[in-house]
């Protein structure tokens, strides 16, 4: 027997005893208005956290409670103060596809309240928005919560106390003392497709908008059904879970979503900004399509928006796109350019103001003249002398003759 399927019949046997299997309940929005710029429409989530800290160490550390300090971990109850939603600053992710718009909302649709899952939003990815990575939990608060049929898992729990006041159309379960939770940067549909990954081991993942591929937001009754997400967001949470197995899944998704037609506007996508090996794949599938007509016709306006600084990461779109366009076609180039120079191998020199000094080959130098000895005379160049010619002996004169 597997790990997983030993616990998954643990619970099963805590639900025939009438055990209580709901120890955590997770808080998130659902909704995003553009108009007002606010995330709202809180939902919830239930968890166990047996399952969760086995199979994940974020939610071991979470569970226990052995994580470090953290300011942004305060109590959540029903009058909160995120109750009435919060800012998409605030929030922190404005950008996530897997938020319901309220502008395509069906007027005559009622709140949605506390566990309910049945109605979903656009899924479709959305880069409209700026978004910061960072996760913030607003946790830990011990309560008494009212718990609803509609919740996944407090739903077999026994209804053997009476139900106690409560908010029209819900049905009451008995008190179960848990923790509450507020995740304040993701969705409500992406944090239950991860739960249902975490104990079913299954994941579906919605096409990217991009791509234009319709689908039906609305999940049907039927529990054992699958929830899709975006695999942009799970991207984004399985690297902020630092769950692997999720992540490479929903890069693969995102992987496959991409063609010649969307490939230059996903470049520009926010998530590409944030994450190197989303955009080093990015521009491995653009240099693929770098022939076919929907590139040749929107990469210039791509490369207006980076010139004229619309995007963070213009500049690295460029430099890895020449880079890997070098090591396609001209390995030979590359490699000789990426090669060590002997002043590379040379011993670093500390480092100073105006950059690392340079090394100048010294001069040639003459060998210097042997060392005289004290005992013998300096040599001097003496010029022979020769005795002057002699003149030839003159011949007594003759007087001469009268």
């Amino acid at each position: 027997m597997s790990d997983h399927q030993a616990l998954v019949e643990a619970l099963l046997m805590k639900s025939i005893l009438g055990q209580e299997l709901v120890d955590t309940k997770f808080h998130l929005f659902s909704g995003r208005s553009a108009h007002s710029r606010k995330v709202s429409r809180l939902q919830a989530l239930s968890g166990n956290d047996v399952v969760l800290a086995a199979r994940s160490d974020f939610f071991a550390q979470l569970s226990s409670r052995t994580a470090p300090p953290d300011a942004t971990l305060v109590d959540f109850d029903g009058g909160s103060m995120f109750e009435d939603g919060m800012t998409l600053d605030d929030y922190g992710y404005a950008s996530d596809s897997d938020l319901e718009d309220d502008e395509v909302e069906d007027a005559s649709q009622s709140p949605v309240s506390d566990g309910t899952a049945t109605h979903e939003g656009n899924t479709s990815e959305s880069d409209d928005y700026d978004f910061d990575d960072d996760l913030h939990i607003v946790a830990d608060g011990r309560c008494k919560p009212n718990l609803t049929v509609d919740d996944p898992i407090s739903a077999d729990l026994p209804q053997a106390v009476a139900p106690i006041t409560s908010a029209p159309n819900q049905h009451n379960l008995p008190v179960v003392n848990c923790r509450h939770i507020l995740i304040r940067d993701t969705a409500f549909r992406t944090w239950k497709a991860l739960l249902l990954y975490l104990y079913t081991n299954k994941i579906v993942f919605s096409p990217l908008k991009s791509q234009g591929q319709p689908r039906a937001y609305v999940e049907g009754p039927d529990p054992s059904s699958l929830w899709p997400c975006s695999p942009k967001s799970m991207y984004r949470l399985g690297c902020k879970v630092r769950l692997d197995s999720v992540r490479d899944q929903a890069f693969n998704a995102i992987r496959s979503g991409l063609n010649a037609e969307n490939i230059v506007q996903e470049l520009a996508s926010s998530l590409t900004s944030k994450y190197p090996e989303i955009l080093q794949m990015h521009v491995q599938v653009l240099l693929q399509h770098i022939t076919s007509v929907p590139v040749i016709q929107n990469l210039p306006l791509l490369i207006r928006r980076i010139v004229d600084s619309q995007l963070p990461h213009g500049g690295d779109i460029i430099i890895d796109l020449y880079q890997k366009f070098l090591l396609q076609y001209h390995p030979r180039a590359l490699a000789l350019a990426n090669a060590p120079t002997q002043t590379e191998s040379a011993p670093s020199q500390p480092d100073c103001e105006f950059g690392p000094p340079i090394m100048l080959a010294p001069l040639p130098r003459s060998p210097p003249p042997p060392p005289r000895s004290p005992s013998l005379p300096s040599p001097r160049c003496e010029v022979p002398s020769f005795p002057p010619p002699k003149k030839p002996a003159s011949k007594p004169r003759r007087p001469l003759k009268k």
